[in-house]
């Protein structure tokens, strides 16, 4: 693609890019300055929940925003935060008591890892300042954050500012060696939990982050059923706090109010952002249990942090009308009622495209990855592309899909693709995505077979 017009004043995320003006959005439709309409299919990196032009939410704005539009919250709170965090909690998981409010994901886990360091502190544990967490994981931009991530390609160039985390095997079963020789996962990958914990002495050890499902470093990796049980027995035993990751996969995305719920395990953190204000506003929060919120409660403890924005009134307001939508309309379960549908075509595309390794992910986020060949599971050579050429093919034929980052076989390659719709869409709009990735499919498969005859 051309470079971008040399006139513009933005600092663009990728200059080699020509990106196309959004000129109006609705439902699950982006249509371009050019008179070009785009299936969002990625659901604008997962964040769009209730679907795009829901003018009802910026309409209550203009009548309420009159009354307070910020307030810095260390002066005071205010009754749109008050009432978001009662919503929010009436349908956490149970023990969950308090949430702080921040402007996205990566705020939100930088929050809570400094919660966890400061509550054990203030409990007289001042050895316990190690964070574990998993290789292919993501959990934000900033230094700390993405210290946590198991995000190779996104870490290099900032290596010498990482902080020191101890990174585990994720459970991503498809690709592990623990795995080779057994029918479904072996659960070793918890088993290098506790070891690590051990060796790294447990007494030093404060946290350990977990996206629930993978994000897109690995799109859709999804743990087995005692996964996270085991992972909180092992928390529990040697006092580390577990926090849950659901900045993507939260709100309704797999079809619970929090994906957590279908491990039947309760974290001591959930961190949340993306769907909790459906890009109509910058929101994230942490939930906190019970027990340090009544430990930071009862001994009326100050929590040494805060940003500026911290439960932003008029982003809080937003946060509440997209969850009286989400209510109102029942898409807090509605991809577990459509997400099958989305799963089963995908499932019945990968019997057509043996380009289709494996086919994962829950209600309406799905992880796609790509292969050279399915029996050895060689990935498609990094030089052809495979994804980025995906990603066009598809954008080409109007559907928006994310493409995963490079390196999901643990940095020998690996392709995959990111599917996180608006929970609104329907079954007309995700056969209109199915056929564009059959199309491109065949596409790119043929492109590979000429370039193999030359």
């Amino acid at each position: 693609m051309p470079a971008l017009k040399p006139e513009s004043g933005i600092f663009h995320r990728d200059f080699a890019t020509d990106l196309p003006v959004a000129k109006h959005a609705q439902g699950v439709w982006i249509e371009a300055a050019d008179g070009r309409r785009y299936l969002d299919a990625m659901g604008s990196a997962g964040v769009i929940g209730v679907g795009h032009g829901r003018t009802e939410i910026y309409d209550a704005l203009a009548r309420e925003g009159r009354n307070v539009s910020y307030v810095y919250t260390a002066s005071f709170t205010h009754p749109w935060q008050e009432r978001l965090a009662a919503s929010v909690l009436s349908i956490a998981p149970k023990g969950m008591a308090s949430i702080y409010f921040v402007s996205g994901g990566s705020e939100a886990n930088e929050t809570a890892l400094k919660l966890a360091r400061q509550y054990h502190v203030e409990r007289g544990e001042p050895k316990r300042h190690k964070m574990l967490a998993r290789w292919q994981s993501y959990h934000g931009v900033t230094i700390a954050t993405l210290s946590l991530s198991g995000r190779t390609s996104w870490r290099s160039a900032y290596d010498p500012y990482m902080l020191p985390v101890v990174h585990v095997s994720p459970p991503y079963e498809y690709r592990c060696a623990y795995c080779k020789g057994h029918e479904g996962c072996s659960y070793a990958c918890v088993d290098e939990l506790e070891r690590a914990i051990l060796l790294e002495g447990p007494e030093t050890v404060s946290c350990f982050f977990a996206e629930t499902i993978v994000g897109t470093t690995a799109s859709g990796v999804t743990p087995p059923p005692d996964y996270y049980r085991r992972v909180r027995e092992i928390c529990d035993r040697y006092g580390i706090l577990f926090i849950a990751d659901e900045v993507l996969m939260g709100y309704g995305r797999t079809g619970r109010p929090f994906a957590i719920e279908d491990w039947g395990a309760v974290p001591d953190m959930i961190t949340c952002g993306k769907a909790i204000g459906s890009g109509y506003a910058p929101l994230g929060a942490v939930i906190v249990n019970d027990r340090i919120t009544d430990f930071f409660r009862e001994g009326k403890r100050r929590f040494v942090h805060g940003f500026t924005y911290s439960g932003h009134a008029a982003s809080c307001f937003i946060g509440l009308q997209v969850f009286n939508i989400m209510q109102r309309e029942g898409l807090f379960t509605r991809a577990a009622e459509i997400g099958p549908y989305l799963h089963g075509r995908l499932r019945d595309l990968q019997q057509r495209h043996p380009l289709i390794g494996e086919v994962r992910g829950r209600g309406l986020y799905a992880g796609l990855e790509f292969v050279a060949d399915r029996s050895t599971r060689e990935p498609v050579p990094p030089a052809f592309n495979f994804t980025g050429q995906l990603v066009s093919a598809m954008r080409e034929r109007g559907v928006i899909v994310g493409g995963g980052v490079p390196g999901a076989n643990f940095g020998k390659g690996g392709d995959h693709i990111q599917i996180s719709p608006p929970f609104i869409i329907g079954e007309s709009e995700i056969d209109i995505l199915i056929d564009a990735l059959d199309e491109s499919l065949i596409q790119l498969a043929g492109q590979l077979d000429a370039q193999a005859a030359a």
